[in-house]
């Protein structure tokens, strides 16, 4: 990993972009190293230098990601939202706006969700633990359930509006162009019909 590091951040982000863009495309058991070190302009053998092997390589990508994706978000912006599906929305739009620019990554990530190599699921799954947590406590707050005519709904509405983010992204998997403002869109007006049926009359705007 030395050896990586050492290179020039060019260089390490062709090398980044190689592998995250075939992970991406055919998944962790079809990508092959000789694959990334041709989409790199690298020899086979720096990347088994550089990485050790494939699924360290795979495991290096999802820390990676992770740590992208969770320095897009603005927490103090968010904190400042008082409202449940606003902040959501907010933080839909920092996402959004921030893989913009970073396709490969978007790509990525939605193959990993998918992703059932015995290899690598264990890692997926306590990734998926860590993100989860993440996730929650930048956009989930005690109060936020006062606002639901059944309190007991805030927990399932939230999960309703991950599997619809998620939906979106895969959406993006292999898509040869992607309509950021017209996802948000779309997006914002599931959450105004989400609002209006599952909030109490005082809280709707």
């Amino acid at each position: 990993m030395n050896k990586f590091l050492a290179l020039t951040e060019e260089k390490r982000l062709t090398i980044l972009n190689a592998a995250l863009q075939c992970f991406g495309k055919f998944g962790y058991e079809k990508a092959s190293i000789n694959d990334i070190a041709v989409a790199a302009h690298i020899s086979k053998a720096s990347v088994f230098q550089y990485f050790g092997s494939k699924k360290q390589l795979y495991i290096y990508l999802l820390e990676y990601c992770k740590k992208i994706i969770e320095g897009l978000f603005d927490k103090e912006a968010l904190d400042s939202e008082t409202d449940l599906f606003d902040r959501i929305l907010a933080s839909s739009r920092m996402k959004m706006e921030g893989l913009q620019n970073q396709p490969f990554i978007l790509q990525f990530i939605t193959s990993a969700w998918e992703e059932n190599s015995p290899e690598v699921t264990d890692t997926l799954a306590i990734l998926t633990e860590e993100t989860g947590r993440f996730r929650n406590d930048l956009v989930l707050r005690e109060e936020d359930a006062l606002k639901f005519k059944d309190p007991e709904d805030a927990q399932p509405v939230f999960q309703i509006l991950l599997l619809m983010a998620e939906g979106y992204a895969a959406g993006y998997r292999g898509a040869a162009a992607f309509d950021f403002q017209a996802v948000m869109e779309d997006f914002e007006k599931n959450i105004a019909i989400l609002r209006k049926n599952f909030y109490k009359e005082e809280y709707l705007k």
